[in-house]
């Protein structure tokens, strides 16, 4: 996977230097979030999961942009991770933890929906290998990284594939992403905010919205 030049290259205005270290202060800030899921928190919790995930996306835009990468975004039911692409395969982001996999606060979960009309990704791997991944893939599940045979044993190392890019030119895959607690486990049911990317970072997000049922 490619790296950034340590090289004090201007974009926009600002060094590469300061750009970078601004992601880095603003990293710093949204990885110590923390949040417990009860009582009147609530809303405050899914406020926070929301906005820590806009932030971090935003984050690793930039991050793609400045490094000349395609990045990926893998979304389970209860947390995200964002991998990188070397040209061959989908690998983590090993030289910053911000993009490592995140595990959201207990009893939240995530409903992801992709816009009808994404925009034309370029084709980053055969078509018969993603069919593939995916058939053996159905349902990402960021909690339960190897797969197991009929007795529970470990056989290998599941291959995580993203719903979502991040190209390198700044285009992103339209989807929206809604947070919520887990139905019936919390009267908070019908509470949730939801992110949304179209086309171009930065992501919005919108809430409380409560469901109409």
């Amino acid at each position: 996977m490619k790296h950034y030049s340590k090289n004090s290259t201007v974009v926009n205005g600002f060094t590469l230097i300061e750009v970078m270290l601004v992601i880095v202060l603003v990293g710093l800030m949204v990885s110590v979030v923390q949040f417990s899921a009860s009582g009147d928190k609530a809303e405050e919790t899914l406020e926070l999961s929301s906005k820590r995930f806009a932030g971090v996306f935003n984050i690793a835009a930039e991050y793609g942009m400045l490094n000349n990468i395609e990045l990926g975004l893998v979304i389970g039911k209860k947390g995200y991770q964002f991998l990188g692409y070397d040209g061959i395969t989908w690998s983590d982001i090993s030289d910053n933890e911000l993009f490592s996999r995140y595990k959201l606060p207990e009893g939240v979960e995530l409903i992801l929906q992709l816009d009808d009309l994404p925009i034309e990704e370029p084709q980053l791997f055969d078509t018969e290998v993603f069919n593939e991944l995916q058939a053996a893939n159905k349902e990402n599940d960021l909690d339960e990284d190897v797969a197991k045979d009929d007795d529970g044993n470990n056989i290998e190392k599941k291959i995580l594939i993203p719903q979502i890019y991040i190209l390198s030119g700044g285009e992103i895959t339209p989807f929206s992403l809604r947070f919520q607690f887990v139905k019936n486990n919390y009267t908070e049911a019908k509470l949730y905010f939801k992110a949304t990317g179209l086309y171009t970072t930065p992501i919005t997000v919108e809430g409380p919205l409560f469901d109409d049922e």
